[in-house]
């Protein structure tokens, strides 16, 4: 008995014993012993002149005693190299600014062999040596005695020098960002040139502009040779004096001027290292996504709208016709899709309408009875919702829908109004403080329309807004876009390639291929009436029927069906289309069409059959999703006669 009670008792703790280290943490302990002693080559001294720079004496160290001696001494003699040097490089940093920012914006901006050829070669003062800048900059000014005596030679001299820091550095980030977009998305909102260059260019360049300004301070005020080259005794900057110091062998002296060098720049550099830390300001912000996605639909505003008129309208890019003259018209109030395969033209004629691009000569843009051709897209009063929402990042989701309505100066306490109905509208009030790249796709998507409405545009223009979302996302999305747009009644024009989204959001289709219009029409006539092969088989899927024609009927390989009413050319080879849902299984005794299942696909509400046997393709009918056919089964298949299609 004591022995089963003893073995029911919980077993005493093992006492714990210290682990030796494993293999991994070994090596991680051995490679941070190798990367202090790497560190300790520069450290080491470092430390060792600081505190040269406090003792009493420099030989008999920290026992000699600590003092602010040499410091004073240091300040008493050098204060106005010190000086000089916060000048130059001051007026080297604004030179650098004003030349470098613009050109390092054109540069990633341009998209030409001369501005990749410009880029390089503004590597040659990097890789250059300070002595041989400076050696140059004597040899072309020297002569002039007044600036070569002056403190301008010197800054000449730094902005040479370090301007290509400032230029390469603004351009990456500029080049690393989609700036072509967010300016058009701002230009679409009212702003000029100029306030987009300064509301969206500079605070998306900012880490660039920081990252380029602590390259042009550090090396502007800590430059020896360059500087030792072009200085006179009148403009002895910092970095002189700390080699005077050290060439007279006074070595208290040395490192106190090292230590006022280190005191000086250390405070610049963890300024603008903040200041670039990001684009937003948003540093507390707390990373919190929420999901809402619909729309306060019965909210929404009512909007005025004017129809469009495109007359002969073509583009031609570098010598190539992307877009074929069109002629088209969009009533007022009516949504529009243009849908079509990539590079069909269909972004391009939305752009024209935008005014991001100019037809051809002889092509026309007008608004109801305004002629606006030749009106850039800040003048055309649209609303533009882009299909990577360029939406700006230096912004809040508060800051980007109410950016138009600062544009166009709108009084604080309508803007103020306006913005709140969107968010309210958008289901986007809990996020209206957070910055963009703490939203989901969805949310982000509803921001960009949010923002395209706030300025109550007269058009509304949508390049494939919902590509990006996941599929259940852009299902949702699409059913409240089309209910709210048809509220707001606003003549919207809609770009997408996805032909679920064309039939449910479209009044009419306009069906685009190889740079031309291929039929319009609503969605029924377009997928059920198509005008030729091209909209056929674009637009849903469908069925081809080829054989001989006899007396009415045609003749395949699996059977005969009757022809479509108005077909002609009797007697001849003939094909005719149905879809796959307009065909319907029977007893292969009495249907029209005789074959073979050869496979299935469940597709949940409905499976998919590939039937071969009964026409030279292979047929796509769609049954009930409960139907269950093994792989050769014999059927049967008949169609409606008013189900099928006589196409060109």
């Amino acid at each position: 008995m004591n022995s089963i009670t003893t073995s029911l008792q919980p077993s005493a703790k093992p006492r714990s014993r210290l682990r030796r280290p494993d293999a991994r943490t070994w090596l991680a302990t051995g490679q941070w012993l190798v990367t202090l002693l790497l560190c300790a080559f520069l450290i080491v001294p470092v430390v060792m002149s600081i505190m040269a720079g406090l003792t009493v004496n420099y030989f008999k160290g920290v026992s000699s005693g600590l003092t602010l001696r040499w410091l004073g001494e240091v300040w008493t003699q050098y204060h106005s190299s010190v000086f000089l040097s916060l000048e130059v490089a001051a007026a080297t940093l604004l030179i650098t600014l004003l030349t470098g920012v613009p050109a390092g914006y054109v540069l990633a901006r341009s998209k030409t062999r001369l501005s990749r050829i410009i880029e390089e070669f503004l590597v040659l003062p990097i890789a250059l040596p300070g002595l041989a800048s400076a050696l140059a900059l004597l040899v072309v000014y020297g002569g002039f005695t007044m600036f070569r005596m002056s403190v301008a030679f010197i800054v000449v001299g730094h902005v040479v020098f370090t301007l290509p820091f400032m230029v390469r550095a603004v351009a990456a980030v500029c080049a690393s960002s989609d700036l072509r977009t967010l300016e058009e998305g701002a230009a679409s909102l009212g702003a000029s040139f100029f306030r987009r260059f300064v509301t969206i260019v500079l605070p998306n360049a900012r880490p660039g502009i920081v990252a380029g300004a602590l390259a042009v301070l550090t090396l502007s005020i800590g430059e020896f040779n360059l500087t030792w080259m072009l200085h006179t005794p009148d403009t002895k900057t910092l970095p002189v004096g700390l080699a005077d110091t050290y060439a007279s062998l006074r070595i208290e002296i040395g490192s106190a001027y090292t230590i006022l060098f280190f005191i000086m720049t250390m405070p610049l550099l963890v300024a603008m290292q903040w200041l670039g830390v990001d684009a937003t300001g948003q540093r507390s912000a707390a990373k919190k996504t929420h999901r809402g996605t619909s729309f306060e639909v019965h909210q929404a505003m009512k909007l005025a709208s004017v129809p469009i008129t495109l007359t002969q309208c073509a583009k031609t890019f570098r010598g190539t016709r992307v877009l074929e003259p069109l002629d088209l018209h969009i009533d007022a109030g009516e949504t529009l899709v243009l849908l079509g395969p990539s590079g069909c033209g269909k972004t391009t004629t939305l752009r024209m309408i935008a005014g991001l691009e100019t037809p051809d000569a002889g092509g026309r843009i007008a608004f109801g009875d305004d002629d606006v051709t030749a009106l850039p897209i800040e003048k055309r009063q649209v609303g533009m919702v882009f299909q990577s929402y360029a939406l700006f990042p230096n912004l809040t989701v508060r800051g980007n829908i109410s950016y138009g309505l600062k544009i166009k100066r709108v009084p604080a306490e309508t803007a103020r109004q306006r913005v709140d109905e969107l968010l309210g509208m958008m289901r986007l009030t809990a996020h209206a403080d957070k910055p963009i790249d703490q939203l989901s796709g969805g949310q982000r998507q509803r921001v960009a329309l949010a923002r395209a409405l706030a300025v109550q545009p007269r058009v509304l223009l949508l390049d494939e807004p919902l590509t990006a979302l996941d599929a259940r996302l852009r299902d949702t999305l699409r059913s409240e876009m089309n209910t709210l747009l048809r509220d707001l009644g606003i003549t919207t024009v809609y770009v997408t390639h996805d032909q679920a989204e064309a039939m449910e959001l479209g009044d009419r289709i306009v069906v685009m291929s190889a740079g031309r219009i291929e039929q319009i029409g609503s969605p029924r006539e377009i997928y059920y009436r198509p005008a030729n092969r091209t909209v056929a088989q674009f637009v849903g899927t469908i069925n081809r029927l080829a054989g001989e024609r006899r007396d009415g009927m045609l003749s395949t390989t699996g059977g005969t069906v009757p022809l479509p009413a108005g077909s002609v050319h009797a007697n001849s080879a003939h094909e005719i289309f149905f879809r796959p849902e307009d065909a319907y299984l029977a007893d292969p005794a009495h249907a029209q069409l005789r074959g073979h299942i050869e496979s299935t696909a469940f597709l949940g509400e409905r499976t998919r059959l590939t039937i071969g046997g009964a026409a030279p393709d292979a047929l796509l009918i769609d049954v009930a999703g409960r139907v269950e056919l093994a792989r050769g089964t014999p059927v049967g298949i008949s169609i409606a006669q008013d189900a099928l299609i006589a196409l060109s």
